[in-house]
Order: structure tokens, then sequence, then C-alpha cells
């Protein structure tokens, strides 16, 4: 279906796009000759004027757009695709190039990626005419879906089963073991919610990555658009002998009322499972409905389907709820799964699983294994070290604290599930297996259980084999696939870990050696396989520490937030373009020096420049200097601290809400107390009683432990003060807690506020020579949102989010104070000068970029070990 000629002959009929930051082309009459040809309808012409200027100015975008079109005029679909690519590798925010973009998926029948890209246009220019017709034809448009008439074979299929503790892979010399080596797809590119879905173009060029990589398998959570399944098909029919199977999840949001059997909820569940089923089939044309894939489904990958997956990690107080509701509910006898002895919640699993397994084998006479997703809140077995919520709040009163209330935290040994009470019938030969998200810093169960402390494996001491061989011992006969684990590189830490392997806090290069510790000690454990988690950085996800002020809450996608690990488990980093290019201070050097400084002259120069993560500094005082502050003032110049935290430093001349501060090479941040996101504060025990407190083989900075309590989230405003008196920035991240038995555990926080020097992409601070470069991650310094430019704290203009008030600020007023070795003191800005305030441009899409990061190599290198099943699939 080609476009007609008004949705091209209309575009681009102002000035030709250029890059921001890029120097004017000599070539403009080249240009303009160019684009006057094109829109007279010239191609070769236009097309050969395009060439002309781009040799004489490479990497111009303006030509590479043009080249774009005239290829996309010219029916040369891919060699147009490649054009708009390149332009928006360099400038992801190029309307022009997403137009494009968005006819090439027209032209090349994928209606769902065309409305993705135009859809991206319309935010960024609302009134643009060619995608607002382009999507009204989408809408006015009818799904034409051919298919072949559908064959079943003659008997049950089944390519993969299994087989005791094991999975098993049919070949052409018959079963073989299939060992399953994977990476989860969450594929939410910055800017997007999870519903947004990347193009056929990304989602092939994912695949053949995963595939390279060494992964067999890739487990996705829910339904996709039908463009990544016809990638996969593409792929598989393209490398036969090493396909890349897919571990396929059905999605459920919770049941209302905790009532999985009520009707409406449940009718719809079923539905979902039947989608699923007939999409991987490819015969399944789903209407758009909010928040989920649609479109029609004809590519048939159900061959390369290794496994299902239902649900989610169900939350525990939602399981115990149904057990209580229907308490008779305890068993299920299907005709392919069985259930006695069990739960109501494991009946009901088995009752969803057999109608999968039903749906499947009657309607296209196929199986697979079937299983459901689980994590250790969930497992069957009893941790001695795991107190519940009611009995932790029995042994606090018990011992005197009368202002003792529930933790904030779910109970994580509460209520089981057990996949073993699960008995597939002879009529379903591919079977169930146990799948389970595990990762070695939580539940505090995997931290403080003195067996799992002791156990080894053949790396050395580790927890997390313990609990894995555990886990193992529990699920003899039924295969156990890891279906989560990894490491995330975040500068935050929400959880501390005996081994130092902490949820967060990371370098890349540790990232990578923990990843492949995991994964050698799950093939160890004799699971079934490792899925690990993620293939991409996903912004728009939020951690229990620090989501609750990453406000307002549908803006996060907008943003990295380097202090939530949610966001940074990618395999893939998806990371902004930095404000100033280069990999180091000294490459950036001239970059900088095109950055208009905040101030300069005798005391030095400073200069600031932000991008989606944090806010830069660069620091380049003249002469000898013994201690160096950075004052920021956030929300209000007339509240804040009016002293630098150096008793002989000068007066400031607005109000500080955070300072950072440089001596040598410790540089930290410090924030005016009442302006305190996070505060903490020590628990003194009624009577005296131990404390048991695990070691910490790598502690990360400023590392403390006791009894301490972390305040909820609440309103948080700046005071007018002059004290001079500033905190570390600390955090709680595992709480003291009680064992079964009275025993009582230390917790565990640290200081977030010191910043970690070195030239990685994750590093906070770099010196060279004279000059000090600093990355402060937006969060550190209240900024809630950095997208609309807003912080904690009520000055005007105010918006509330529950009890947490937002301020919506011009930017940041930064001033700095230098010690000379003399002990005299000078500043920025100098007595009676205006004091600096840096403010960015807000913004709608994210400028990013993707990068590997050293995970991937690694993992590679560590699958290849492991070996993988030959053969091609026997059909």
């Amino acid at each position: 279906m080609r476009p007609p000629a008004l949705l091209l002959a209309g575009l681009l009929v102002g000035s030709a796009p250029q890059l921001a930051g890029q120097m004017p082309c000599p070539a403009t009459a080249l240009l303009d000759s160019a684009w006057t040809r094109y829109r007279a309808g010239a191609i070769p012409a236009a097309d050969s004027a395009f060439t002309r200027a781009l040799r004489v100015c490479p990497g111009d975008i303006a030509a590479t757009v043009g080249l774009g079109y005239t290829a996309l005029r010219a029916g040369r679909l891919q060699a147009a695709a490649a054009r708009f690519d390149t332009a928006l590798a360099a400038d992801s925010l190029l309307v022009d190039a997403l137009v494009g973009r968005g006819l090439v998926a027209w032209r090349r029948g994928d209606p769902s990626a065309a409305r993705d890209a135009m859809g991206r246009v319309r935010r960024l220019d609302p009134d643009n005419a060619t995608a607002l017709q382009l999507l009204a034809r989408l809408a006015a448009e009818p799904p034409v879906t051919t298919r072949p008439p559908l064959i079943l074979p003659d008997t049950l299929v089944y390519h993969v089963r299994a087989a005791g503790d094991r999975f098993e892979r049919r070949t052409a010399a018959g079963w073989a073991p299939f060992y399953l080596k994977g990476v989860n797809l969450g594929a939410a590119l910055p800017g997007r919610f999870p519903s947004e879905f990347p193009d056929s173009t990304t989602y092939a060029a994912w695949i053949a990555e995963m595939a390279a990589m060494g992964a067999n398998v890739v487990r996705v959570y829910t339904i996709h658009p039908p463009r990544f399944y016809q990638a996969l098909l593409a792929h598989n029919t393209a490398h036969p002998a090493r396909p890349l199977h897919v571990v396929h999840g059905v999605w459920a949001e919770l049941p209302p009322d905790d009532d999985y059997r009520d009707d409406v909820w449940e009718a719809e569940f079923l539905a979902e499972v039947r989608r699923v089923v007939d999409l991987v089939h490819g015969r399944a044309d789903i209407a758009a409905r909010p928040g989920h894939a649609a479109g029609a489904y004809t590519a048939d990958v159900s061959p390369w389907i290794a496994a299902y997956l239902v649900g989610r990690e169900w939350e525990p107080f939602s399981v115990a709820g149904f057990n209580r509701l229907r308490p008779a509910d305890t068993v299920w006898t299907g005709q392919y799964v069985r259930v006695a002895g069990g739960t109501p919640m494991d009946a009901w699993l088995g009752r969803a699983i057999d109608a999968m397994v039903a749906y499947e084998t009657e309607t296209y006479r196929t199986q697979r294994p079937v299983g459901y997703t689980n994590w250790p809140t969930l497992d069957p077995m009893v941790h001695p070290t795991e107190a519940t919520g009611a009995e932790e709040l029995a042994f606090r009163t018990g011992v005197g604290e009368t202002d003792a209330a529930a933790t904030r935290e779910y109970d994580n040994d509460v209520v089981a599930l057990d996949v073993t009470l699960l008995r597939p019938t002879p009529a379903f030969p591919a079977g169930v297996f146990a799948a389970f998200h595990v990762y070695p810093y939580y539940p505090d169960f995997l931290v403080l259980d003195p067996e799992y402390g002791r156990a080894e494996s053949s790396l050395g001491p580790s927890s997390y084999f313990g609990y894995l061989r555990d886990l193992k011992a529990h699920h003899r006969g039924v295969p156990v696939l890891i279906a989560e684990y990894g490491i995330p590189t975040s500068r935050g830490i929400s959880h501390v870990h005996p081994q130092g392997w902490h949820h967060g806090g990371h370098d890349e290069a540790d990232m990578a050696a923990i990843g492949v510790r995991l994964t050698r000690e799950i093939a160890e454990a004799e699971m079934a396989g490792g899925i690990l988690f993620a293939w991409i950085d996903e912004w728009f996800k939020g951690n229990w520490l620090v989501s609750e002020y990453e406000l307002p809450h549908d803006r996060n996608r907008l943003w990295l937030n380097r202090l939530d690990p949610e966001q940074m488990y990618g395999v893939v980093a998806m990371e902004p373009v930095p404000p100033v290019p280069g990999a180091t201070v000294e490459q950036r050097r001239t970059g900088w020096a095109r950055v208009p400084p905040l101030y300069t002259g005798p005391v030095g120069t400073l200069r600031a420049a932000a991008d989606a993560a944090d806010l830069w500094l660069s620091i380049e005082p003249r002469g000898r200097v013994t201690e160096l502050y950075v004052g920021f003032d956030v929300v209000d110049s007339a509240r804040g601290d009016r002293r630098w935290p150096h008793p002989s430093a000068p007066p400031v001349p607005v109000g500080l809400e955070f300072v950072l501060a440089i001596r040598g090479d410790t540089v930290r941040l410090l924030v005016d107390p009442p302006y305190a996101a996070t505060p903490v504060t020590p628990v003194s025990p009624v009577v005296a009683r131990p404390l048991v407190v695990p070691s910490i083989a790598t502690p990360p900075p400023g590392l403390f432990h006791g009894r301490w309590e972390q305040h909820a989230p609440r309103p948080v405003t700046p005071r007018a003060n002059a004290d001079g008196r500033y905190e570390r920035l600390r955090v709680v991240t595992n709480r003291s807690r009680f064992g079964r038995d009275g025993t009582e555990y230390a917790g565990f926080g640290y200081e977030r506020g010191m910043l970690r020097a070195g030239v990685r992409p994750d590093d906070d601070w770099e010196r060279a020579g004279a000059v000090i470069e600093v990355r402060i991650p937006w969060m550190l310094l209240n900024v809630t949102d950095p997208s609309s430019r807003h912080a904690l704290g009520d000055a005007e203009p105010t918006r509330r989010e529950g009890d947490v008030a937002l301020s919506r600020i011009p930017g940041i007023r930064i001033v700095g104070a230098v010690q000379r070795p003399d002990g005299r003191w000078v500043s920025w800005p100098a007595t009676g000068a205006p004091v600096a305030l840096f403010s960015w441009p807000t913004w709608e899409e994210p400028v990013w970029r993707a990068r590997r990061r050293p995970l991937y190599e690694a993992i590679r290198d560590t699958w290849a070990e492991l070996g993988d099943p030959p053969g091609e699939i026997s059909r």
C-alpha cells in the first residue's frame, strides 16, 4: 500500500533539520536546492544533491534525513529506515526523522509501529499534518488478516518437556537436555510507558543481539505487538539450528477483594490465557485495549515457545486473603492437572494451568511445559529467621516497646505456594515446572539464615547458593527455573548483602562479575535454567526506597533515577546522552569550554549542565585549595541555611538546602536537616537485649548498623536558619527485625551522599589537574522530576502528591566557597554580585542512547562454557 502523494509532498516545507550543537553545513546552497527539487517531485535530482551535500558535510543531519525521504519515495524502504535511524541516533527528538520512520513502518505493512512513531511525533509537534493524516487513515482502515487454513497434526505435538529435574528438547536425534539460558525482556524505552512498545527494527535487533550473546530463550511477561513475533519468526527461520525460544507469560492484575474465583476477573484472565495461546500460533486478532498490545497476529512461532508462565509475583496478602475466603477449595481434579492437599491458591493455580493446557491441546493438538511465577516470599520452605508481622509485633510489645507498630513490609514467610502439589496426568506429557525469581539480597532470610550463610559453592561462600540448594531439595523431581536473577548497577542501594552482592551500588565491572557468579551457581545448584533480569534499563520502574519521591509518578519514565535499583538492571544501558561529549574529564574539556560559566574570575570557574539523570558541575578553582564547597538553593532563597558547614566560612547570600563538600579525595553531599527527605533516627530499646549483627564483607559507603528507624514519606520543606549544621544523607536499607525464636537482628543503612570517584559511566566525580567534574543524581537534591523541574517543598507554585508538597522551580541557585591553605576564604559570587541561577529546559521526550554493558560479554562467555543443546527442532 503506497501512501498518497499529499502525505509526502507536504513534508519539510520549513528549514532543514539540524542537530542541536551541530555546526552549520557550508553546503547550504546544495541543501536548499535538494529540498526544492524534492518538493517539486524531482526525486533522482534531489537524491543526487543530498548525496553531494553529505560528501561536503559528513554526518550532516539535514542531508541524512533528505536521503531517507528520497529513498522512501523510490521505494527503497530498508535504505530509508537506515537513514532515519542514523538521524534519530544523533537526535531522538528529530520530528522529520520520526515522521519518516512512521511512513516506512506504514509502507512495510506495520500499522502498529506506524501508530507508535506518529504518536511520538504528535507529542513533540501536536499539529504535524503528516502525523494527523496518517493516524486518521490508520484509524479508518479495518485490519485485513489472511491466514492459511489450520491443519492439525495427527498426534499430540510437544517440542519441549519437563523430564525429572530438567527440561528436554526434541531434536532430530531424539530428546536432548535443554538447559535454559536467557534474558527477561521488558520493552519500555526511555520516555515510554510499559504499554508503548518498540518498533519492529528494534525488536529484530534485540533478538539478534540476544542470540549472539548465547541466549537460547527470551522471557516475555505479557503479550507484545505482532511485530515482536514476526521478528522472532524471521530470526528463527534464518537460524534453524540455533533458534531463540520463548518462555511466554500470562500477565494478571490482582482480583477484587483477593477473590481469584470472581466471575468477571477469572473470565478475563482465562480470555488472556486463550489470547496468548492463539497468538503464538499466529491465529489471534486482538482488539485495542488500554495498556495492552493489539493487532493481527499471523506469525506462527509455536515451535519455539519453550514454556508458559502463568501470573506474576503474587503478593502474600492477596494469596492469604484468597485462602481465607475459600478455605474449602483445596482440590482440583482436571483432565491435565490435578491438585490435592494444598491451599485454595494451589488449587486455583492448578485450575488455571489445566485450562491453558486444555485449550492448546484441544485447539491445536500441541503442548508445552506450564508453570506459574513464584518468588522466595511464597516458597514452600519455613525460614526461622523470618518472623511474621504479627509475631514481630508481639516480640516488640513483649519487651516494652509501647509504640511498636506494624512494619511497612510484606510478610515474607506467612503463606506458601507449592508446585510439587500439581500433578500432570498422562494426558499432559509436557509436564509442569517450578519458576522462581531469586535475587541474593532479599528477602532477609536469604541474608540472615545461618545455614545459608555457611553454604559454599565451588566458587566460595555463598548464601545465595545455600538458598538455591534448599529450594532444589524441596522440588526434587521437578525442573526449577530461576526465571529472574541479577544485580543492578544503580548509584543507590536498597538492601545490603553479606557477600557484598547488594541491591545496587555496583560499578559495571562488579555487576558483570557478580552476574557471572550467580549464573554459575544456578547451574551448580542443579536448576533447570536461569533467565537474567533484564535486557534493558527501564526508567518507568520504581523501588520501595525511592519511588515514593519519584513525583509526579506518571513522569518517572521521562528521567533516569540513578538512586533507583529497579531502573538499572539492563544488559543494555539506556542512559541519557551526556550534556558534554567525551569519555573522561580531559576529553570533555573542549565541550565544557562551550558551556557559559556560572562564575569566572579570581576564585576560578564554575559551570553547570544537565541531562535526564544528573546535575553536572565543572569546578576549576584557581590556586591551591584546602576545602571547597558548592551550595544549592533548590526551592526558596529566603529559606534554608545561610551559613556554610565550616564555622570560619563567610555568610551565604541565599538559603542553602544542600552543600557539596570537597576535601582531598572525599566528596560528599550534605543536607540542611529540615530538608532531609529520608531522616533516620536511632531506636533505643526499653530494656537491654542482645542484637545479632551479621558481618558485611564488602560494606557500602558509610555503613551503619543497629536499631534504626527511617521515617515514612512526609511533607519536606526548608526552614530559614543560619546555624551551619548539615547532616549526611543516610538511608536505612535493611530494617532491624526478629526471628521466629525471638532473636533480634540488626538493621543496616549507608551514606548515599558519599560520591564515588572514577572515570566509569557509573561513577560520580573525576579529577583532571585543577578541574573537578561532579555528577549529582537529581534525587539526591530532592528534585523529584527534572523533566518538569519539580522538587520537594511548598514554594509557589505548588502541587500535592498525597501528603507530599512539590514546587515547580525555575532552576537551582548555585554558590560556592573556597578555602586557601592560609585559612582565607573566597566565594562565588563575589560580595554584592548576583547569585547564579542554573536552569535547564524541560522535556517531554528524553534524549538517550543505548550501550552494551560489560555484563553482555561476561554472560556470553559464561553461557558458552555451560554448553548448549545441539540440533534443529524435529517438527
